[in-house]
C-alpha cells in the first residue's frame, strides 16, 4: 500500500495501524495493516507453520504445468512462485479459477506439480475446513484470496480487555405465549419487579 493511502485512511480512522504478516499464525505469507484502536496489540507469537502442516495431496496439474506455452503470462507466473513444502506458501488473492495459473499456490514434489486444493487454502486462512464447501470451487478460491486470515484477527481481539457483565434477571412475559395476539403490544419485567 502506498504511504499516502495508508495516511489517508490512518486520518479518516484517527488510529495507526500495525502490520502483520500471517505466516506467524498460518503457512501463508500475507502481510497486511490492521487498523484498530484496541490497546495494546502486538504481532502475534510465530507458530511455525508450514506448508507441510496444511498439506492434504493437493491436485495434480503436472500435465497442464508443462503444457503451457513457453513465453506466455501463466507459464511465467506458474514458475515463478513454486513453493515446497518445506516452505510459507505465497499469499493467496481473489483471483478465482486462476488460482494455479497465477503460481501462488503450486507446489514441486520430485518431478510432479500440484495446485492447493480449497480445503488447504482454508487451512492457509485459518478457517475451518470445508467451510466454503456451499460454492464452486472457484468462489472458494475468490473467497479465501479476498478474505481475513481468522487467527489474526482472533489474535487482535485477545487483546480487549473484558469486565464481567453485571447480573440481569431474564425479563418475565406478563402475558403467557400461547394468549398472545398479534396486535397488542406485551410489557415485559424483571421477575424481581413481578414478585414484588
Amino acid at each position: 500500500m502506498k504511504t499516502k493511502h495508508l495516511n489517508i485512511i490512518s486520518s479518516y480512522l484517527d488510529v495507526n495501524p500495525i502490520m502483520i504478516n500471517s505466516a506467524l499464525v498460518s503457512a501463508q505469507n500475507r502481510v497486511r495493516y490492521y487498523w484498530t484502536n484496541i490497546p495494546n496489540v502486538v504481532q502475534p507469537k510465530d507458530n511455525d507453520t508450514y506448508l507441510e502442516d496444511i498439506w492434504s495431496g493437493g491436485k495434480e496439474i503436472t500435465d497442464i504445468f508443462f503444457t503451457m506455452k513457453i513465453g506466455t503470462m501463466s507459464y511465467l507466473k506458474s514458475r515463478g512462485a513454486v513453493q515446497e513444502l518445506s516452505q510459507k506458501n505465497k499469499c493467496l488473492t481473489g483471483g478465482g479459477q486462476n488460482i494455479a495459473n497465477s503460481g501462488a499456490t503450486n507446489i514441486k514434489i520430485a518431478k510432479s506439480y500440484f495446485k492447493l486444493t480449497p480445503t488447504e487454502c482454508e487451512r492457509l486462512q485459518t478457517v475451518p475446513d470445508n467451510y466454503t464447501d456451499h460454492v464452486s470451487n472457484s468462489q472458494r478460491y475468490k473467497m479465501l484470496g479476498n478474505g481475513w486470515t481468522v487467527d489474526v484477527i482472533a489474535h487482535i481481539f485477545k487483546s480487549l480487555k473484558t469486565k464481567p457483565s453485571p447480573k440481569v434477571d431474564k425479563p418475565q412475559c406478563l402475558i403467557p405465549w400461547n394468549e398472545l395476539q398479534t396486535d397488542i403490544t406485551i410489557g415485559c419485567e424483571s421477575s424481581q419487579n413481578q414478585s414484588q
